[in-house]
């Protein structure tokens, strides 16, 4: 009759399966080396990305350290003085040799002017090295600075703010951070169930808090291995959660949709058959 809800049959029931929504992550971050907390950024219930600021440590002595290597590093005196040396020493050379050529000076004179090119040449390439270090130096200190700040490594919410600024923290976790989408799906599930549930299959879970609206889901984890005492083996699914419209930590019931398993199928193909010495063409319904 219209208007009349379907009772669900037993084979109905027995589908559905107690189950918990978790967050896919979580996440206690701290910071990499022990100091005087500065600041923190973030607090409870706030929304990060990965990669945002999320505290800083006390850092007035790294600031400094990597000012000076920056400025190290615009010292050039010593490059630009070693080119100009060995710009002359080499046309020197090359007046010298020629002359001497012309039988009009001494190979000492030459093989010295040789050795004065050859020697600025080493000093500018000493100059280059300094350089180098010194940009060496400058990373250096930038990621000594970059240690000293804490960043987020998962799009998620703050979950609890453990610390705040002023405290002394060594391997004390700062917040704690929760990733919702996507989300997991523990289910519990009879061992007389097992080898019926397998990966890619689709499913519906209703949340207890909202027991009306099913939200699509698909397995990606069946475990192995079962528990003895209790005759059961856990699934894993994942609901897609872009808005984080759907929350964390509640009980649910995982009903499976069907036994297939959501994965795309290869288009059907046209093949060949031989029949009386002729090819003929023998399409699938769908390519008619």
């Amino acid at each position: 009759m219209a208007g009349v809800a379907s009772i669900p049959t037993k084979a109905d029931e027995s589908r559905d399966l107690d189950c918990v929504i978790t967050p896919s992550a979580q996440v206690e971050v701290s910071a990499a080396v022990p100091g005087v907390l500065q600041e923190v950024n973030a607090d409870r219930s706030d929304r990060v990305t990965k990669g945002q600021l999320l505290a800083q440590l006390d850092s007035g002595v790294e600031l400094a350290e990597l000012e000076l290597a920056q400025a190290r590093t615009q010292m050039d005196a010593k490059v630009r003085l070693g080119k100009t040396n060995l710009r002359y020493d080499r046309r020197s050379w090359r007046r010298l040799a020629k002359l001497h050529s012309d039988n009009l000076v001494s190979a000492e004179l030459k093989e010295e002017a040789e050795r004065e090119a050859n020697v600025s040449g080493w000093r500018l390439q000493d100059a280059k090295d300094l350089q180098l270090q010194r940009e060496l130096e400058k990373k250096r200190a930038q990621q000594v600075l970059l240690r000293r700040q804490v960043f987020s490594p998962i799009d998620g919410i703050v979950v609890q703010r453990l610390r705040h600024p002023g405290e002394y923290v060594e391997e004390q976790p700062i917040l704690r951070i929760a990733q919702l989408d996507p989300l997991y799906v523990e289910a519990i599930v009879p061992m007389t169930e097992f080898g019926q549930i397998r990966k890619g299959m689709r499913a519906n879970v209703f949340s207890d808090i909202n027991q009306d609206q099913a939200f699509p889901a698909q397995v990606v984890v069946v475990d192995s291995v079962g528990d003895a005492a209790s005759g059961t083996f856990g699934v894993r699914l994942t609901i897609s959660n872009p808005e984080n419209e759907i929350p964390a930590g509640v009980n649910c019931r995982v009903r499976l949709v069907d036994n297939r398993v959501a994965e795309q199928q290869a288009p059907p193909e046209k093949t060949a058959r031989i029949a009386g010495g002729k090819i003929s063409r023998i399409l699938t319904k769908d390519s008619r």
